[in-house]
């Protein structure tokens, strides 16, 4: 798929990115619900961490602001983890139930609406039919759910790895370290991320195509991942990079509006990618139909095995 179709389709079901931003915000309150019987364990946490020169600290740190970002960080990190320690051992069950919220509640919430934006793009690129958010969510609950759950437990590895490479290189002592480390976070970083994002790629867009279960279609989607790899990579590697030079650059407020942004690109390219790497035709419009390269055109001969 060329990025001008990218891009009308796009422009098309642009009301599917604000519900999916709608939705990602109902979610975000549906978390702040589930950690509020723990209201005053929060606030004496965020209480005894912040203040304005805490806030100036971290909103200054960022590579377009000139500042020495790992340096700033690692003094962030510091004061987290202490806290952390803190909170923890004067709050264990309450901490142990705000990580599971946090960690596993939310992204699961949110990959069942990458899963619904999945659906309704097909929708759209197969039959020209227009379905509302609501509608598909609660037709496709029972499986987007299996989806949600095992995308958010398979994503774990990937997110702790990038977590670990984060705290070990803001750590590094020594000012040609200090001021490489952030860079070598990204890159390190966008490796570990864009595999994340190739290996998850299609699998939404298999299950909704397919009508398979999620394990018999995250293999689906890995196939079609790799018929059509030289677009699955580039968008992997660029989406990756593009979040972390914003957020490395902007700080770390900035990833309010960066993590929300690149979810909706994501979740819209990636139906639009299986369709290109599957040769499946679809509308671009009402009056447009286009073809993509025949399974057999993208396959070499030692790959036939693997045509659906």
């Amino acid at each position: 798929m060329n990025f001008r179709s990218y891009l009308k389709i796009s422009v098309s079901n642009y009301a599917n990115a604000w519900k999916l931003l709608f939705y990602r915000l109902i979610v975000w309150g549906i978390v702040f619900a589930l950690m509020a019987p723990f209201y005053n364990a929060i606030r004496e946490f965020v209480l005894g961490i912040w203040n304005f020169e805490f806030f100036k600290q971290v909103a200054s740190a960022g590579l377009f602001f000139g500042k020495n970002v790992s340096l700033t960080f690692w003094s962030v990190i510091e004061l987290l983890i202490q806290h952390l320690q803190a909170f923890f051992t004067a709050h264990l069950f309450a901490g142990i139930y705000l990580a599971f919220v946090l960690l596993l509640v939310k992204p699961f919430l949110m990959n069942i609406g990458r899963y619904v934006v999945s659906e309704i793009t097909y929708g759209y690129m197969s039959s020209q039919s227009k379905h509302g958010f609501c509608s598909t969510y609660v037709r496709t609950l029972k499986k987007s759910t299996v989806y949600g759950a095992l995308r958010t437990l398979f994503c774990i590895p990937f997110n702790a790895a990038t977590v670990v490479i984060f705290y070990y290189l803001m750590s590094l002592q020594g000012e040609p370290l200090q001021f490489a480390a952030i860079f070598m976070f990204i890159i390190a970083s966008t490796i570990i991320l864009s595999v994340k994002q190739l290996l998850t790629m299609c699998w939404a867009p298999a299950m909704v195509v397919s009508g398979e279960n999620a394990i018999k279609s995250f293999q689906i989607g890995i196939k079609a991942t790799f018929r059509g790899y030289r677009g699955s990579v580039l968008f992997s590697i660029c989406i990756s990079f593009a979040s972390l030079v914003l957020a490395a650059g902007f700080g770390i407020f900035s990833l309010v509006l960066i993590v929300p942004i690149c979810a909706i690109v994501g979740a819209m390219f990636e139906m639009m990618q299986f369709f290109a790497c599957q040769g499946m035709r679809y509308y671009t419009d009402k009056n447009t139909v286009l073809s993509s390269k025949k399974l057999e055109e993208q396959d070499k001969i030692s790959q036939v095995k693997f045509l659906l």
